[in-house]
């Protein structure tokens, strides 16, 4: 090594983030990742993984870009190398304010992180799964990740190596790139912000000298040449404009002090706080519908539900067949059962990701938390009426229900609670992307499979959220978008479903119904 580049910057979150960390307790949410002095962080290595995968594309051999990142010897010889590529380990903070020693400032205090809970849906009763409840604590989308990145190279290397880092760079302030765990969930995404980038030179006492004194020089890479990357995954992505006909929330874990049952919240940039729409929540639904459509069109129903007297194991061992029986959906959605080996898609990430949608709706900061942390004006429980007329502007209001006792008719006792409704909020667009890479031979049969997901939903048929037995839930479409595959320029998906094309995906449906068997 007798050159470096050197990328220093800030990955802003923009959607929660986990990356685990080490659980005590089984029964408490899924902890993240903290350094020796308990301040929490992204690993070196789980960065490095992230950032190797996008930038191998198609080629997922372990040799692949070896000459960059490293590869371990096959066992049949010595050879190996280490990776040039040295990132260092990202400490988690509020703001992007460095100290005197350039190490970041705010970092973000562990205990104030939040959880994010779930549920697996049992296909049979329509209610939560026999143990499996999902809770892991999230960075909150807003915090910065502190990165730091160098690249060791030669001067016959040096000029691709720039082309390379400049392709990264791209994907990382596009947001091309995401982190931790569960990203097929929407979780992890991250945006490079504030980036510097320099070269040092130890090929000169000039060069030296100035990396000794902290001389740095911005290097600007428009000019490298070409990256020689692997070719690029092929994707698809839908973007879907809707606004909800009745309320449309998930339920925040917990009870609130002043209104029982709030929607789930984070905190936006200037203070203010959006309503969430979890991509888990949204892949869930689709992916329920999505087994709806291929059990019927294969007139096959999912496992029943063992009885009450067996043990726990075997409901979960009930629940993992369910969602194992149908391989279109483990391609598309994925599955984490690595018993099974009956086909190409028996473990691992779907194809599919639904990121986070929030609202455009804005809720200020104040009013909101005294929903979460209470009312400070003496034995007051219930909200007055000026906070009360503020949320109805951001478009949410209390509504109180009761239970009825089955016996008298009347109220049941102590069977009062309350829920703040959003009624008149806006969202952002849904988002959807297929790696379409990902689906091997199951390409078509799952884009027409996804095309039938959308042709529902356009109709009205998926609600979205939680409580959507209680008439929460529905929406109205007012635009489809897709755009790759075979509408690389975009189309919309009335334009897909009046398309010749739709007649090859139909036969291709058919070919698989009959092809493999469940």
């Amino acid at each position: 090594m007798n050159l470096r580049l050197r990328l220093r910057g800030w990955l802003q979150v923009r959607t929660p983030l986990h990356v685990g960390g080490i659980a005590l307790d089984p029964a408490e949410a899924l902890p993240v990742a903290l350094d020796g002095r308990d301040r929490p962080y992204v690993p070196g290595t789980s960065l490095a993984g992230a950032l190797r995968a996008w930038m191998r594309g198609v080629d997922t051999s372990p040799e692949a870009l070896g000459d960059l990142w490293g590869f371990v010897p096959d066992g049949k010889s010595d050879a190996g190398q280490a990776s040039r590529v040295v990132v260092h380990d990202a400490l988690i903070t509020t703001s992007t304010t460095l100290g005197a020693d350039g190490t970041p400032v705010d970092l973000i205090d562990p205990l104030s992180l939040p959880s994010r809970e779930g549920v697996g849906i049992d296909r049979s009763t329509g209610a939560a799964a026999t143990e499996f409840l999902y809770s892991r604590t999230v960075i909150p989308a807003g915090s910065y990740l502190r990165l730091e990145l160098d690249v060791e190279s030669t001067t016959g290397q040096i000029e691709r190596d720039r082309a390379r880092l400049r392709e990264l760079r791209a994907a990382l302030a596009t947001g091309r790139i995401s982190l931790g765990a569960s990203t097929s969930g929407g979780l992890g995404v991250v945006r490079l912000l504030n980036e510097t980038i320099n070269e040092q030179d130890f090929t000169t006492l000039q060069g030296l000298l100035a990396v000794l004194r902290g001389e740095l020089s911005e290097t600007d890479l428009a000019s490298a040449g070409d990256a020689d990357l692997p070719e690029r995954r092929d994707s698809l992505t839908v973007e879907i404009s809707w606004k909800p006909l009745a309320p449309v929330m998930v339920r925040a874990s917990g009870d609130a002090p002043v209104i029982g049952t709030l929607p789930l919240s984070s905190r936006c940039e200037g203070g203010s706080y959006v309503l969430n729409l979890p991509g888990r929540s949204i892949k869930g639904a689709l992916r329920s519908h999505a087994e709806f459509i291929e059990r019927t069109a294969r007139g096959v129903c999912a496992p029943g539900r063992p009885s009450e007297s067996t043990s726990a194991r075997a409901h979960s061992d009930n629940f993992r067949a369910q969602l194992d029986q149908l391989p279109a959906i483990k391609a598309l959605f994925g599955t984490a059962n690595r018993r099974s080996a009956d086909d190409d898609f028996a473990w691992g990430n779907g194809a599919l990701t639904a990121h986070e949608c929030v609202t455009t709706t804005r809720i200020p900061a104040d009013v909101w938390e005294t929903l979460t942390d209470g009312l400070k004006a003496g034995d007051q429980e219930s909200l007055p009426s000026d906070e009360r007329e503020r949320l109805a502007k951001a478009g949410m209001d209390q509504a109180d229900h009761v239970a009825i006792d089955r016996w008298t008719g009347g109220a049941a006792d102590e069977r009062l609670y309350s829920v703040l409704e959003p009624h008149g909020v806006e969202w952002e667009p849904l988002r959807l992307s297929v790696d379409l890479t990902r689906l091997g031979d199951y390409r078509d049969t799952c884009v027409a499979l996804l095309l039938l997901i959308l042709r529902d939903l356009n109709g009205g048929r998926i609600p979205l959220g939680g409580m959507v037995t209680r008439g929460f839930g529905d929406i109205t479409v007012e635009s489809i978008l897709l755009t790759g595959y075979e509408w690389p320029g975009g189309t919309t998906l009335e334009g897909v479903l009046e398309d010749e094309y739709l007649e090859l995906l139909d036969q291709e449906w058919q070919l698989y119904l009959k092809r493999v068997k469940v």
